[in-house]
C-alpha cells in the first residue's frame, strides 16, 4: 500500500527557451569612439524592437569598447560585443564572425559610423517575410551632409530625432537606372541576375543587403580577407544563389561622410605609395574572389561573355578609385610608379592578367578600326573634285 504521506517527486522543470530575435544587426567596429554612439542611438529609435545587435571589435585602440559598453543597459540584453584577439584590417572578417554569433532569422549590415532610419528594420523584415526572400536588396539610400562641408566627426545635429530625419540635409542616392517603384522579385535566371549586377541594379555595398541567416550559412557565403571591395563577391553570389531575390525601392540607410575616409583625399598628407597599396592590391584579389564564386556555377563556363562582363564591371569601378593619382604623375617618375604598382600584383593574379590582356586587345582592335575609318574618310575626301563657283 502506498504511503499517502510520501512526498511526490518533483518533475524536472523544462528550461525556458531563449527568444530568438527576428533580426540581427551585424556591425564591425574599429576606432569608432567618435561616432558609434549615434549609430547605436539610431538602433534604439527603431520602430521595431525584435532585434539584437552584434558588434565585432577589430582591436580598437581608442575607447570604442567603453562607449559600446555604456549602451548595454539601454539595449536590455539585446547587445552582444565580441573583441577579436588580433586585428584583421578588414571589415569583412569581423562580419563573418558576427554572422556566426548572430541568432536572428535575418542579418542586417550596419557600419559603425552610419545610421538607420527609424523604420529601417521594420520595413526590411516585413518585406522579407511577405515575399519569403533569401535576400532583400535596396538600391537607394541617404547621404548625410552631401555638401561635403560637414563630417560625422562634427555633426550638425545633436538631437537624434533630427539626425535620422531624412529631410535634414540629406540627399537620396540611387544607382538603379531602372528605378523601382515597388518591391520586385528578380526572376530566378542567372543571366538576368548578372545583368542586374553589372548595371548597378545590385550595387555591391554590403549595407544594402538584408539576408536570411540560414541562407548565408547553408551556402557558406563569407566575406573574403580583403581591405576593400570585400562586398563584391558576396553580393554577386547572393544574387546568383538566392531563390527569392527581392529588390525594393526603400531608402532606409543613412551614409555619413567621414573626414578621414579613403574617398576624401587630403593632398597635403597624400602618400602615393600607401594610396596605391590600398586601392590597387584589392583589385587582383577581387578578381580571384569573383572567379572563385563564378567557378561554382556552370553558367559562367558556358557563357564566358557574362563572366567577362562581371570582371569588366569590377575593374572599371575599381580603377575609378585611382583618379586622385592623375595629379601625382607630374610629381612621380613613371619608373617609380611602375615599381609601386608591381609590388601589389602576384603570380596568382591570372584572372586579372587575362582580363587586362583581353581589354588591351579589344582597345587595339578598336583603334585599328578607327584608323581604317579615318583613312577611308580621308580617301573619300581626296576623290571628291573641287568645285569652284
Amino acid at each position: 500500500m502506498r504511503n499517502k504521506n510520501r512526498r511526490r517527486e518533483s518533475s524536472p522543470v523544462a528550461p525556458v527557451a531563449e527568444k530568438i530575435p527576428l533580426v540581427s544587426v551585424v556591425m564591425p567596429m574599429f576606432n569608432a569612439a567618435k561616432f558609434v554612439s549615434q549609430t547605436l542611438e539610431s538602433l534604439l529609435y527603431q520602430t521595431m524592437t525584435d532585434f539584437e545587435v552584434v558588434i565585432v571589435d577589430d582591436c580598437s585602440t581608442d575607447n570604442s569598447i567603453e562607449v559600446v559598453e555604456s549602451f548595454r543597459e539601454r539595449f536590455n540584453g539585446r547587445l552582444k560585443l565580441v573583441k577579436l584577439p588580433k586585428n584583421t584590417g578588414t571589415p569583412g572578417l569581423p562580419r563573418n564572425v558576427g554572422i556566426q554569433l548572430a541568432r536572428g532569422k535575418y542579418i542586417a549590415f550596419l557600419d559603425c559610423d552610419d545610421l538607420f532610419t527609424k523604420t529601417a528594420l521594420e520595413e526590411l523584415s516585413t518585406l522579407a517575410e511577405k515575399f519569403q526572400a533569401d535576400v532583400v536588396r535596396t538600391n537607394s539610400w541617404f547621404v548625410l551632409w552631401n555638401d561635403k562641408k560637414k563630417f560625422v566627426d562634427d555633426p550638425a545635429f545633436t538631437d537624434m530625432n533630427e539626425l535620422i530625419n531624412p529631410v535634414n540635409r540629406m540627399t537620396k542616392s540611387e544607382l538603379d537606372p531602372r528605378l523601382l517603384t515597388e518591391p520586385t522579385l528578380i526572376p530566378e535566371d542567372i543571366a538576368e541576375r548578372v545583368k542586374d549586377f553589372i548595371n548597378w541594379g545590385t550595387f555591391w555595398t554590403s549595407w544594402l543587403s538584408f539576408c536570411r541567416r540560414d541562407f548565408l550559412l547553408a551556402n557558406q557565403i563569407l566575406f573574403p580577407d580583403m581591405n576593400k571591395s570585400e562586398d563584391a563577391p558576396v553580393v554577386l553570389e547572393c544574387a546568383v544563389r538566392a531563390k527569392n531575390f527581392l529588390r525594393v525601392p526603400n531608402a532606409v540607410y543613412i551614409n555619413r561622410p567621414r573626414a578621414g575616409s579613403a574617398s576624401r583625399i587630403n593632398e597635403r598628407d597624400f602618400n602615393v605609395g600607401s594610396y596605391i597599396h590600398k586601392h590597387v592590391s584589392p583589385i587582383g584579389r577581387g578578381f580571384n574572389e569573383l572567379e572563385r564564386v563564378m567557378q561554382k556555377y556552370p553558367f559562367f563556363a558556358e557563357h564566358p561573355d557574362y563572366r567577362y562582363a562581371v570582371l569588366d564591371f569590377f575593374c572599371r569601378k575599381s580603377f575609378s578609385w585611382l583618379l586622385p593619382l592623375q595629379n601625382m604623375y607630374a610629381q612621380n617618375p613613371v619608373y617609380k610608379l611602375n615599381e609601386l604598382v608591381k609590388k601589389e600584383f602576384h603570380p596568382d593574379d591570372a584572372a586579372l592578367s587575362a582580363y587586362l590582356f583581353n581589354t588591351v586587345n579589344v582597345y587595339r582592335i578598336q583603334i585599328m578600326s578607327l584608323q581604317q575609318q579615318i583613312a577611308a574618310l580621308k580617301k573619300s575626301k581626296q576623290e571628291v573634285p573641287d568645285v569652284q563657283k
